[in-house]
C-alpha cells in the first residue's frame, strides 16, 4: 500500500471477507450494495446498502458481507496532510450512518457519490476536480462529524489520564516514521524521563521502544503484503533504522524474518485468488454496473428554493399540539413567588399550556423523623403551590425525584451546583411519604382531578438504573403502588431518558425495566443537542450541529423501543431545547425562535408531549443575571417582556383543529369552516463556529456567524377545494428587524440599570409585526405566497368573508 500523495482517494471492493487490519489513515467504507458487518476494535455495527461509517486512525477493524452479493467503495483520507490542515494530530470522529441520525449524512453522502461518479476521470483536469469534490466531504466531516479536543471526555475521575493515553497515541502513530525517542515526547508533554517510562510501561505493557515498534511493525505489515517494496525499502519508510534493527523486532514478534512471512501469506493469497469472486475483474464489472444504473447525483449543490406546496382542504386529519402541553417551571417553591404566578398565568393564556412541571416536591426542612421511628412530613408548602395551579385551570406534571440546583454554562460547567440531598435512605420510610402524600393530595383535591395529573421519576445517577436491582426501580415501584392503591387512572412514568447522551445504555435501561413486574404507564426523554459518543471506552460529549436533533434521535429510540417490545401508551418529551446553558444568548434571539417552531413542527405525529425548557427567566436568578437578557432559556425574561421563543408558541396556538399538511418549514391547518391558519420559520442550521466557543462566551454580535447561511426563503402553498370569494390574511410575523428584545436592547447599547419605564418600553416594543391583505378566490384554490428572512417566524391568519 504505498503512502498516498493526496488527500483522499477512493476504491471499490467486493471481497465478502476483510481481514483484521489497521492503518494510519482513516477510511469511510460505504455499502453501495448487499450488506456487512463492520467491527471496529471491539464494537460491532451493521451497515445496509447505502450506509456509511468512519474509520478512525489506527483502529483495527474488519468486514464481513452479511446478505446480497457486496459492493463497497472504500475513502481513504491522508492523516498527515489532514493533521497539517487542522493543525493537530489529535483526531477523532463519529461518522456512522447506520447507528446515528443526522442531517449532515445526506449532505455528505450525496459529496460522496459524486466522488464516486469520477471512477473514471480521475487524471488530469478530472483529478483537479475531484479533488475540489475531496475538500468538500473533509470540510462536511470536520464540521460535523469531529470530536474536538475540548469535548468533554466524560468517565469520572480516568478523564486526565484517558486523554494522556490519547496524546501519547497519536504523537507516535503520527511520528513512528522518524526517529523519535522518550526524550522527544516527554519534553512535548513536560514530563521527566523516567516518569513517563514508567507511566508507558504501566499503561500499555511494553516498555517505549517495544511499543513504537509495534506500531512500526504494524505499517510494515501493509507494506509487507500488499507493495513489492524491497525489505529494506519497508524498514526505513516505517522508522526503522537499519535493515536488521527490523528483522529483529519481526522475528520476535512473528517467530520469522520479513521476507519470509511475505512468502508465506502471497502463497495462501495466491491459492485463495483461484476462487475470489473479489477479484479486480470482478470488482470492475460490478463497479461499471453500478455506475451504470446506480447512482445519477448532479455536481450542482443542492437547491435551497421551497418548493410550491398543496393541500386539498377536504383531506384532514386531527392535529394534535403536543407542544402546547406542558411547561417546564422549577421546584415546588417556584409557584410562590408572585412575579412566577402571574408569568404562568401569561403563559396559559396566550400559549395554552395545560400542564406545569415541577420538582423538588420533598426537602429536607419539611420533613422530620424522630427517635422513635416516627416521622412527619408537612405538605403546606406544596399544597400552596398545588393550589395556585389547580385554581387556575393548570395541571401538576409532578417530578418525584431530587433534581440538582445548577445554574449552567453548558454540558461540562455550571456557575454553580448543588446535588439536592436525597432524603429518604430506606424503603420503609420512603413507603411512608409516598402513601401519605398521595391520601393527602385525593383528600385535597378530589379524585378526579388527581387522576388527570402526571407522575414522574427520573432516573437520578445515585438510583443507579443500569443495574436491574438498583434503588430506581424500588423507588418508581413504591411510588406507583402508593398512588395506584388510589385508583389505577392515575399515570405513572419515568425516567428521563437523554436522548443521544444515554444511546450507549437504551437497550440496558429498559431491558432492566422489563425484568421488572411493574411497568411505568408513560415513557419520558429529554432531548439537548448533545451526544456521547465511545471511543476505546472513553466517552465525549460532543455538541450536535444537527437541527432535526430532536426528531432523529427520538427515531433511533423509538426504534430500540420496538426492538426489545417496550412501547408504552403514551411517550413525552419531558424537557426539550438545543441547549441546557443558563447562559447561551442565543435563547434570547430570533433564531431560538424559529428553533422553537422548527422542532414544534417536525413532531407531530411522533410523540404524546412535549415540555420545552423552560418557562421563564426567573429559573436562574444568580448574581449576573443583572441586565435584561443574561442567555437563560425562559420564554418570558425576568421583567416579563415576552421573547421571539415566547411568539413561536403563540403563533402555534394559531393552528387550527385539522391538519392540512406539513413541510420542512411550515404546518398548515383548518377548522373545516373557512378559516386556515399557516405557521411558518426560516430556521438556519449551526455551522463548525458554534462548536468552537463556550455557549456562556457567545457574544450577541456574533450569532449571525454562527449559521451555514443567512439567505431569506420564498414560500408558495395552494389550498385547494376552499369556497370561492374573499378572505382577509393578516400577517404576524417576528425577524431580527421587528419585534426582537435582542435587538431592542442591543439600540440601548446593552446598558443594564434601565429604568422602569425603560423596561416598559421594551415590552411594548417586543411584539410582533402585523400585516393585512385581501385575497379573491374564483377557481377554488387558495394561493398564498411569503417570503421569510433568516431566522423568522410567521403566522398566517386567513379567514373567508361571508
Amino acid at each position: 500500500m504505498d503512502i498516498m500523495h493526496e488527500v483522499m482517494d477512493f476504491d471499490f471492493d467486493t471481497r465478502k471477507v476483510q481481514e483484521t487490519h489497521f492503518h494510519q489513515n482513516l477510511e469511510i467504507l460505504y455499502v453501495l450494495d448487499g450488506a456487512a458487518e463492520i467491527q471496529i476494535e471491539t464494537e460491532k455495527y451493521e451497515l445496509k446498502k447505502g450506509e456509511f461509517l468512519l474509520v478512525n486512525a489506527n483502529k483495527r477493524h474488519s468486514l464481513a458481507e452479511t446478505e446480497g452479493e457486496l459492493l463497497i467503495a472504500g475513502f481513504r483520507i491522508n492523516f498527515t496532510k489532514l493533521a497539517e490542515y487542522l493543525g493537530t494530530n489529535q483526531i477523532l470522529f463519529w461518522c456512522n450512518s447506520g447507528a446515528d441520525k443526522n442531517e449532515a449524512y445526506e449532505p455528505l453522502k450525496q459529496v460522496l457519490n459524486r466522488i464516486l461518479n469520477r471512477f473514471y476521470d480521475r487524471e488530469n483536469e478530472g483529478a483537479l476536480y475531484l479533488n475540489s469534490i475531496y475538500y468538500e466531504a473533509l470540510y462536511l466531516l470536520t464540521s460535523y462529524f469531529r470530536i474536538k479536543a475540548d469535548d468533554s471526555r466524560l468517565k469520572g475521575k480516568g478523564a486526565p489520564d484517558n486523554s494522556r493515553v490519547f496524546e501519547i497515541q497519536n504523537y507516535v502513530q503520527a511520528n513512528y516514521q522518524k526517529q523519535i525517542s522518550l526524550n522527544d515526547l516527554a519534553k512535548k508533554l513536560y514530563l521527566s524521563n523516567a516518569y513517563l517510562s514508567k507511566y508507558i510501561k504501566k499503561r500499555f505493557g511494553l516498555s517505549f521502544l517495544e511499543y513504537v515498534n509495534n506500531i512500526r511493525l504494524f505499517h510494515a505489515v501493509d507494506d509487507l503484503l500488499y507493495t513489492e517494496k524491497k525489505i529494506t525499502r519497508i524498514a526505513l519508510d516505517n522508522g526503522f533504522p537499519t535493515t536488521a534493527s527490523f528483522n529483529k523486532a519481526f522475528r520476535d514478534i512473528y517467530n520469522m524474518t520479513p521476507s519470509a512471512y511475505r512468502s508465506s501469506i502471497r502463497k495462501e493469497q495466491a491459492e485463495e485468488k483461484k476462487e475470489d469472486s473479489g477479484s479486480r475483474e470482478a470488482v470492475e464489472e460490478r463497479v461499471k454496473q453500478y455506475l451504470a444504473g446506480g447512482i445519477s447525483v448532479q455536481d450542482d449543490v443542492a437547491t435551497k428554493n421551497r418548493e410550491l406546496f398543496a393541500v386539498d382542504a377536504n383531506k384532514t386529519v386531527p392535529l394534535s399540539k403536543n407542544w402546547s402541553r406542558i411547561i417546564n417551571i422549577g421546584k415546588i417553591d417556584a409557584l410562590l413567588d408572585s412575579d412566577m404566578q402571574q408569568q404562568l398565568l401569561v403563559m396559559k393564556e396566550e400559549i395554552g399550556f395545560s400542564y406545569v412541571r415541577i420538582w423538588n416536591i420533598f426537602v429536607q426542612d419539611m420533613y422530620d423523623e424522630g427517635e422513635d421511628g416516627n416521622w412527619r412530613y408537612n405538605f403546606s408548602r406544596v399544597d400552596r403551590g398545588l393550589d395556585f395551579l389547580v385554581d387556575n385551570g393548570l395541571k401538576p406534571y409532578i417530578e418525584l425525584s431530587f433534581k440538582p440546583m445548577d445554574v449552567s454554562y453548558s454540558i461540562n460547567s455550571a456557575m454553580t451546583s448543588k446535588d439536592n440531598e436525597i432524603i429518604f435512605h430506606d424503603r420503609e420510610s420512603y413507603q411512608k411519604v409516598m402513601h401519605d402524600f398521595a391520601s393527602h393530595l385525593i383528600n385535597r383535591y378530589g379524585m378526579d382531578v388527581v387522576e388527570t395529573w402526571y407522575f414522574e421519576l427520573w432516573k437520578d445517577d445515585r438510583l443507579n438504573m443500569q443495574d436491574e436491582n438498583g434503588w430506581y426501580f424500588d423507588c418508581f415501584e413504591i411510588g406507583y403502588h402508593a398512588l395506584k392503591r388510589i385508583s389505577e387512572k392515575i399515570k405513572v412514568g419515568g425516567a428521563g431518558i437523554a436522548l443521544g447522551y444515554d444511546t450507549h445504555q437504551y437497550h440496558r435501561l429498559i431491558r432492566n425495566w422489563k425484568k421488572r413486574q411493574v411497568h411505568p404507564d408513560f415513557l419520558t426523554v429529554y432531548s439537548y443537542s448533545y451526544l456521547l459518543l465511545q471511543q476505546d471506552g472513553v466517552y465525549f460529549g460532543k455538541r450536535s450541529l444537527d437541527s432535526n436533533f430532536t426528531k432523529n434521535q427520538l427515531d433511533i429510540f423509538k426504534e430500540v423501543l420496538k426492538e426489545e417490545e417496550f412501547e408504552p401508551a403514551e411517550l413525552h418529551i419531558t424537557e426539550w431545547n438545543f441547549t441546557i446553558s443558563n447562559r447561551n444568548c442565543i435563547n434570547d434571539s430570533c433564531a431560538q425562535g424559529a428553533y422553537v417552531m422548527k422542532t414544534c413542527i417536525e413532531s407531530v405525529g411522533n410523540v404524546d408531549m412535549m415540555g420545552f425548557w423552560h418557562g421563564s427567566d426567573l429559573h436562574s436568578e444568580f448574581y449576573d443575571t443583572d441586565g435584561v437578557l443574561y442567555g437563560e432559556s425562559g420564554l418570558l425574561s425576568r421583567d416579563g417582556i415576552k421573547k421571539p421563543s415566547f411568539y413561536a408558541f403563540h403563533f402555534l396556538h394559531f393552528l387550527q383543529s385539522d391538519l392540512l399538511g406539513k413541510t420542512e418549514n411550515a404546518l398548515l391547518s383548518t377548522n373545516g369552516r373557512g378559516n386556515y391558519t399557516i405557521v411558518c420559520h426560516n430556521c438556519k442550521q449551526f455551522n463548525y463556529r458554534y462548536t468552537m466557543k463556550e455557549e456562556k462566551d457567545i457574544d450577541v454580535k456574533d450569532i449571525e456567524e454562527l449559521y451555514e447561511d443567512l439567505d431569506a426563503i420564498h414560500l408558495k402553498f395552494e389550498i385547494k377545494n376552499v369556497e370561492n370569494g374573499d378572505y382577509i390574511m393578516r400577517s404576524f410575523y417576528m425577524n431580527p428587524e421587528n419585534g426582537s428584545v435582542q435587538e431592542l436592547w442591543r439600540d440601548m447599547e446593552y446598558l443594564r440599570d434601565l429604568s422602569k419605564g425603560e423596561i416598559e418600553y421594551l415590552r411594548r416594543g417586543a411584539t410582533p409585526k402585523v400585516e393585512m391583505r385581501k385575497i379573491h378566490v374564483d377557481d377554488g384554490i387558495l394561493r398564498i405566497e411569503t417570503k421569510l428572512l433568516a431566522h423568522e417566524i410567521r403566522a398566517l391568519d386567513i379567514h373567508y368573508q361571508y
